[in-house]
């Protein structure tokens, strides 16, 4: 995948990441809340030297200060102070608990100590922070006087521990955005993993490049008003208005066009006779061919009564039974006629693929400047192939959140087997705006 597919999966599931990631920031600001506030009490101490007489003695000293400030850095931690600190404080301060809470560090390059304690009472830390830093200066003088005599170091307390107001732990804010930030990666995650595993076409930008093959446009749900289609201005009509100048525009329109459905989820019928509409408002006369047998026989078997005109269609042409002219009905529609699929016997589907099928299309593009044929499924019928070899283009139609990407490209080897000439491809029933739609490719399959 290439950096603009990750940014059309991240535009196009930013709900998710929004979500996960308002979903992670409120529970990192509820975890604050349900942690008990850790506040940190700070005493500084300097080490410096006695007896100085010469400068020369003073920077001797001031370098001695500093290489032993490490030294009782580490033993403000000592149990020898520790232990004195306990006493001190009296109750039951357990040294292991002190040891745990007390840090200190020496700054570097000086000779400035900070004793460092973490408490959940922000008065005990201050006191236990003075206590360990008093003690500290009285052990150091014991570690460095030689023998009985006086101490050559002297440690001083330069800023006595406070009791600190605001607790170093949780931070909210900072909890917060940590877990605003690992929401949206999940969410990231989340886009990427459901696209590698769902490969459900769902937009025009989730076609599988495929050289030869142009992709046209995107068609919305249709949007209803109380039940009944909406009014001109409705996008799903805008969209065959587009995908009419998209054809005319590729030359792809004129004489007959396969409207052919990847999958049953597609209705070859619907498209075909809302692209007649579009068509006809502009001053054509279109024929809808409906030949997807498949999809009438449960309920148009058995009409074999010669004076159910209604019944009459493709399949009596076929068979010689009737006249297309006289089987034709006028559409709902200016300027659109249609040709029913019509009674439908044993072997009707296989007449789809004879000679009298060619003739029934050349008769019908004489008569008609546009033919639209709706044709059955092309990976459940063999005859929807070989009605696209007979029409001058074709039209593949996949439904948006219904076909996958491996029942698209097996759609296409089946029409580049029998040589199709030229081939386009619409996806209906996109819910929201195809920002992806208007991507095109080169206008003719090899």
């Amino acid at each position: 995948m290439l950096l603009h597919d990750y940014l059309r999966i991240l535009r196009r599931g930013w709900w998710i990441i929004a979500g996960l990631a308002i979903l992670g920031a409120a529970a990192g600001y509820g975890l604050s809340t349900l942690v008990t506030p850790t506040y940190a009490a700070r005493a500084t101490v300097v080490v410096s030297t006695l007896g100085a007489a010469t400068p020369a003695d003073l920077q001797q000293g001031n370098v001695f200060a500093m290489q032993r400030a490490s030294t009782y850095a580490q033993l403000a931690t000592s149990a020898a102070v520790l232990d004195r600190v306990a006493d001190d404080l009296g109750g039951d301060v357990d040294v292991d608990d002190l040891r745990a809470q007390v840090t200190a560090a020496a700054r570097e390059e000086t000779a400035i100590i900070d004793v460092f304690v973490n408490g959940e009472d922000p008065d005990v830390a201050a006191d236990v922070a003075n206590a360990v830093a008093t003690t500290l200066a009285q052990e150091a003088g014991q570690l460095d006087a030689p023998g009985a005599g006086t101490s050559p170091v002297q440690i001083s307390l330069i800023e006595p521990a406070v009791a600190p107001e605001v607790a170093v732990s949780p931070q909210p804010r900072s909890n917060t955005l940590i877990g605003l930030l690992l929401g949206a990666l999940v969410g990231i995650v989340v886009l990427v993993v459901r696209n590698a595993v769902d490969t459900r076409i769902r937009t025009l930008g989730d076609l599988p490049d495929t050289p030869g093959l142009a992709t046209l446009t995107s068609i919305p749900l249709a949007r209803t008003r109380g039940g009944r289609p909406g009014s001109g201005t409705d996008g799903r009509v805008e969209a065959f208005r587009t995908l009419r100048a998209n054809l005319q525009f590729g030359s792809q329109i004129g004489g007959a066009l396969a409207v052919a459905p990847v999958t049953a989820d597609s209705k070859a019928l619907s498209i075909a006779t809302e692209l007649a509409s579009a068509l006809g408002e502009i001053g054509y006369r279109v024929l809808v061919l409906d030949v997807d047998f498949r999809a009438r026989e449960p309920r148009a078997k058995g009409r074999r009564h010669a004076d159910d005109a209604e019944a009459l269609g493709v399949a009596d042409v076929l068979a010689g039974s009737v006249g297309a002219a006289e089987a034709t009905r006028p559409g709902s529609s200016d300027n659109v006629f249609h040709l029913g699929a019509g009674r439908l016997v044993d072997g009707s589907a296989q007449l789809l693929s004879t000679s009298k099928m060619s003739e029934l299309l050349a008769e019908a593009k004489d008569a008609y400047d546009h033919v639209l044929i709706a044709c059955p499924p092309l990976v459940e019928r063999s005859e929807a192939s070989v009605i696209c070899t007979m029409a001058d283009s074709t039209l593949v139609v996949v439904q948006a959140g219904a076909t996958t990407r491996s029942s698209f490209l097996f759609g296409l080897e089946l029409l580049a087997g029998v040589r199709v000439a030229s081939a386009s491809v619409a996806v209906d029933n996109v819910r929201g705006i195809d920002v992806t739609a208007g991507r095109w490719q080169s206008l003719t399959t090899d």
